[in-house]
């Protein structure tokens, strides 16, 4: 996966992201811009989709549905 790839819905530059997925243990897992680790995941691919799914959800969810899941994830 590219670093400086278009997210969907992005138009103009492409800012610098760092690196969300690292591997532990031969088990794949995401960072988020919250700070938490979601995973395990078997593969790099599996991850990268999970990842996919979560952007989708928090793109979609109620302002109030995210804020309670930033503070689960933080606790």
């Amino acid at each position: 996966m590219s670093t400086l790839a278009y997210r969907k819905g992005e138009n103009g530059s492409v800012p610098g992201r760092c690196e969300r997925f690292y591997s532990m243990s031969s088990e794949w897992f995401f960072a988020t811009r919250e700070g938490s680790s979601v995973g395990p995941f078997a593969t790099l691919e599996s991850a990268n989709m999970g990842l996919d799914d979560y952007l989708d959800f928090m793109a979609l969810a109620k302002p109030r549905i995210k804020a309670k899941l930033v503070t689960a994830m933080q606790s």
